[in-house]
């Protein structure tokens, strides 16, 4: 098995980012949210994903955009609290793109001392509800949904290091890939 390429995505990747969410259909896009939404509600939903300091991942799988995932800060005075969540496109599932995520998501709330990290999904989502089961998630049934809770470890120097070391390699093997343009009429 290859290492799947994932890095940070950051405001000069929206374009990537508003191309995989279209590319998500109505079923796909209600896990994500939790309900159907609204053309409107996603436009607007893109044109702030990166605010408010949320880190968001990128899947690249064949050097496209193929899965996104967010984590963002839950205000909370008395602990360090985030909630996670992530689309893959329907014909790239069952790849191991959600758990190379879910595993990035988690290793990146550790070294920022993340307490706990919360995840909702639709109670009928048993890929969702099987993925956390494996990262060892706290699973509580809410009103039609699944409220998982991570409990990340302490982090270590060699937490930090490996964080540092995918990215890296992830920015490594983009640059590499970087569709080559051609210049015509030049020397």
């Amino acid at each position: 098995m290859y290492e799947l390429p994932i890095r940070r995505l950051r405001i000069y990747d929206t374009p990537k980012v508003t191309s995989h969410f279209n590319s998500l259909d109505t079923d796909a896009l209600a896990s994500r949210f939790g309900a159907p939404v609204s053309r409107t509600f996603l436009d607007a939903y893109l044109s702030r994903i990166f605010d408010d300091g949320a880190l968001v991942y990128g899947a690249f799988p064949d050097s496209c955009l193929r899965g996104v995932g967010e984590l963002r800060t839950v205000p909370d005075r008395q602990n360090q609290v985030a909630e996670l969540a992530f689309t893959v496109e329907t014909a790239w599932q069952d790849r191991g793109i959600g758990d190379a995520l879910l595993s990035r998501i988690i290793a990146a709330a550790r070294n920022r001392g993340f307490r706990e990290v919360h995840m909702m999904c639709l109670a009928t989502n048993q890929r969702m509800r099987r993925l956390a089961s494996k990262h060892k998630a706290d699973l509580k049934l809410v009103t039609g949904q699944v409220e998982a809770t991570l409990t990340p470890p302490w982090p270590t120097p060699f937490s930090l290091v490996e964080e540092i070391s995918g990215e890296y390699h992830a920015l490594a093997r983009a640059i590499l890939t970087w569709p080559r343009i051609e210049v015509r009429g030049g020397r």
